[in-house]
């Protein structure tokens, strides 16, 4: 989904770390179904499990003579019999989700049982959902691989204007678009997404990064879809664009960043227009709040590092 898609930057940072073979199996430019997976819609029609296809797996592994397999995100999974198969020849099978807590129902609970190793994005599903009695799931291989950033990609640009008071990057919901409209009565805020009206879009790339740089401050919301509370990936895009950081304050995000140290924390969204008010005049309280998020950003948080933990985990497995 562009440039600056998360599984996108996730396979080419691990290719930094290891040799590599990237496959697409074409999910979103509709070329996938009869070619490398089937739709299993059984559970949930509209986001149905995708079994990618035996023959085509076993080839590509036996062409490159793999020692595992990561499958990552987009409701796909090897099938029962590839990953028996794969184990059998010493192959460790990965998976990864990217979207929970919200689609562990019909993707997660079905199939990540089978894995030598799955990983999710969500500290509450890893201690909620996965595991847990009557999910179906108890015996999974379960850890948390939180999001992070690509400094590569998401690098500050002090040639950017910064013509935003704030910059909200992402798509429009019924809650965020009340939020905004009120910001917007009082603020420039530059928003880059989808449906939040005519002439503004999704950004990707180099653009998705030109966005982040053009606000002094960045407004990342923590609800998911399904109505839970999650880090997100642009708050560590935001931080490796030293840019600074607005969130809900919650207990999880604390293990990443520290409320008045490196980002500004709201408890309800009332709040906002006073705090943005506040730190749009504290121009150095900004850039040294936004220099302790950058700095932590690059020094615990980027891809490769969290890639590291998993070759780790695929080494420890294998012994």
């Amino acid at each position: 989904m562009g440039e600056n898609d998360v599984v996108f930057l996730m396979a080419h940072e691990l290719a930094q770390l290891c040799d590599l073979k990237i496959v697409d199996p074409g999910i979103y430019d509709g070329s996938g179904p009869g070619n490398w997976y089937r739709e299993d819609g059984r559970v949930n029609p509209k986001n149905p499990v995708k079994w990618l296809d035996h023959e085509r797996v076993l080839s590509i592994v036996h062409e490159h003579r793999a020692d595992f397999v990561i499958v990552n995100s987009g409701g796909l999974s090897l099938d029962p019999e590839t990953i028996r198969l794969l184990r059998k020849e010493q192959v460790t099978c990965i998976g990864i989700s990217l979207s929970d807590p919200d689609v562990f129902p019909y993707h997660g609970r079905i199939y990540a049982h089978l894995y030598d190793l799955y990983y999710t994005n969500s500290a509450f599903s890893l201690e909620n959902q996965y595991g847990k009695s009557g999910t179906g799931s108890h015996d999974v291989h379960i850890h948390h691989l939180p999001f992070a950033a690509s400094p590569r990609l998401h690098r500050p640009l002090p040639e950017v204007e910064k013509k935003f008071d704030l910059v909200i990057v992402g798509h429009a919901r019924p809650d965020r678009i009340k939020i905004v409209e009120a910001l917007e009565r009082r603020f420039s805020v530059g928003l880059f997404g989808k449906g939040w009206g005519s002439g503004i879009l999704p950004v990707h790339g180099e653009d998705h990064v030109r966005a982040i740089n053009s606000g002094r401050m960045y407004l990342s919301f923590s609800q998911t879809g399904a109505g839970y509370t999650n880090v997100k990936v642009g708050i560590f895009e935001a931080a490796a664009c030293r840019t600074l950081l607005i969130s809900q304050v919650f207990p999880e995000m604390e293990q990443y960043f520290r409320y008045g140290l490196e980002l500004a924390g709201y408890l309800r969204a009332s709040e906002l227009p006073q705090i943005i008010s506040w730190y749009r005049e504290k121009e150095h309280l900004r850039a040294w709040m936004a220099q302790n998020s950058y700095q932590r950003c690059l020094a615990e948080h980027t891809w490769q590092s969290r890639w590291q933990r998993v070759l780790d985990d695929i080494v420890h497995s294998r012994n």
